[in-house]
């Protein structure tokens, strides 16, 4: 991890799964903990933002952070942070569905284009993130497993060849990042995103482009699953001129 908010995050959750803060207790207001820790309260607010999203604390408003630990279960992550929407700079603020209905119209896509130009260094970064993201959750390691998982979905992106999907997934990396940590908050470092994984990363090095599209769509549909999100029911708010849930395939690649 490299920048400075996810160096904090990384020392937070260390701190958390060594029992320095125990579950329960309550982290040093923000003030104190970021002049313990030699950084920006800003910088501190993000990690902790983090945090919250893998299910690791909660930031309650006039009361601090709540440290929930090594609880894993749907109890670690309450409905309403479940289902709380996220800003994106590039396409304004989304729900954590409509993030999974924008990853399955895009990511099986620059899949299969990926599977299709893929060439053997990209192949051997494709599958030493799949590795780290599989040692990570061995070890409990949320951060570094979320941080394994993104880089794996946008090294995808990368390697389809297409600057326009590169050039979006780029857009799209702190959206995607957040979208991919919700089924970790929900059920803690269980290893279905490290099988899901190795499917794609098989389907690609065989080349095999509707394989690869269809791997990444299953997986996709998986992390929905983890995260609570039911797309086969209508969103829960109802908007204008509303459509039947849309299921994305891949028929062909020339």
């Amino acid at each position: 991890m490299h920048s400075i908010p996810s160096s904090v995050a990384q020392t937070l959750q260390q701190r958390i799964l060594s029992g320095d803060y125990p579950s329960g207790s309550r982290l040093p207001p923000q003030r104190e903990l970021a002049e313990t820790l030699g950084v920006s309260r800003a910088s501190l607010r993000e990690a902790l933002t983090v945090l919250e999203t893998l299910g690791l604390v909660d930031i309650l408003p006039s009361r601090g952070v709540v440290v929930r630990g090594q609880k894993f279960g749907a109890e670690r992550a309450s409905a309403e942070r479940m289902h709380r929407p996220f800003a994106t700079p590039a396409l304004g603020t989304l729900s954590p569905r409509q993030l999974i209905e924008l990853r399955l119209v895009l990511e099986p896509g620059w899949t299969a284009l990926a599977a299709a130009r893929m060439h053997a260094a990209g192949l051997r970064h494709l599958q030493w993130l799949q590795q780290q993201l599989a040692h990570a959750l061995e070890r409990n390691d949320l951060l570094s497993a979320a941080e394994a998982d993104l880089h794996f979905h946008v090294l995808l992106a990368q390697l389809s060849g297409n600057p326009g999907l590169m050039a979006m997934a780029g857009q799209l990396e702190h959206a995607i990042g957040h979208s991919l940590r919700l089924p970790f908050a929900r059920n803690g470092a269980d290893d279905h995103p490290a099988h899901e994984h190795d499917a794609i990363v098989q389907a690609v090095a065989a080349g095999d482009a509707v394989a690869s599209a269809e791997a990444m769509r299953a997986h996709l549909l998986s992390a929905a699953r983890r995260s609570g999100i039911d797309l086969s029911a209508p969103p829960a708010t109802p908007e204008p001129m509303q459509h039947e849930p849309v299921s994305f395939r891949l028929a062909s690649i020339s």
